[in-house]
């Protein structure tokens, strides 16, 4: 009978880390969303979703950023500032944003999202260049991770090829953990041979990170609300 009690435990504890990991908890907290999706008509696009800005505002989001895919000229990043983490995906999920904004065919939206450790900055530049980087971390503890990250100070390569600046942190609990670091990058079409490289690889792995998926996005357009 302890024997099977033991097993129903083990059983239980692997079932609840399964749904913990497939079903993420979104909290109410401040974050960013980041959002990765074809799109047949970016001006159609921009007019249905983007502007007027009301309704972004009354769903509690503050400013966006749009970025044209580096690889695939049809598809679009876009960045989203948010009160509420779980109210902002949850307006996402259930808006028109695909079927209406998008277009029928296109595949449903990728959604990345945290909650700010380090808060990204937004602003209304006349003309925007340069891009951006978004690094999609699974790592094995978030506090290791982060302890690793603030030890290597500004991030400074010497290999990098193009100025990185502006970092921002964005964390989402889980099994692993979800670690969003952005970063706008000087001259992006030189950011994925340097965030590929063996040995950027290596420190990944040595902060605890399992995997690690990457967008690169030329800088369209930047907004606040």
């Amino acid at each position: 009978m302890r024997i099977f009690f033991r097993f129903f435990c083990l059983s239980l504890l692997c079932f609840s880390a399964a749904c913990k990991d497939s079903r993420p908890v979104y909290p109410d907290a401040p974050g960013n969303l980041f959002i990765r999706q074809q799109i047949c008509d970016i001006e159609d696009f921009k007019k249905t979703f983007l502007t007027p800005n009301q309704k972004l505002k009354d769903q509690g989001f503050s400013a966006y950023s749009l970025h044209r895919d580096l690889t695939d000229p049809k598809t679009y990043i876009l960045t989203l500032k948010c009160a509420n983490l779980k109210r902002a995906v949850e307006f996402i999920q259930s808006s028109n944003f695909h079927t209406v904004c998008v277009g029928a065919g296109l595949g449903t939206p990728v959604i990345w999202c945290g909650t700010d450790v380090r808060e990204r900055r937004y602003g209304n530049p006349a003309k925007v260049t340069g891009g951006i980087v978004i690094a999609n971390n699974q790592v094995k503890s978030f506090d290791f991770w982060k302890t690793c990250f603030d030890a290597e100070g500004a991030h400074h390569h010497a290999n990098r090829g193009y100025e990185a600046s502006d970092y921002s942190i964005h964390h989402l609990s889980g099994i692993p953990d979800t670690v969003l670091v952005v970063h706008e990058a000087s001259d992006v079409t030189k950011a994925p041979a340097f965030m590929t490289n063996p040995a950027m690889k290596g420190e990944m792995e040595a902060m605890g990170v399992t995997s690690i998926t990457i967008w690169y996005g030329i800088n369209l357009e930047e907004r606040t609300f």
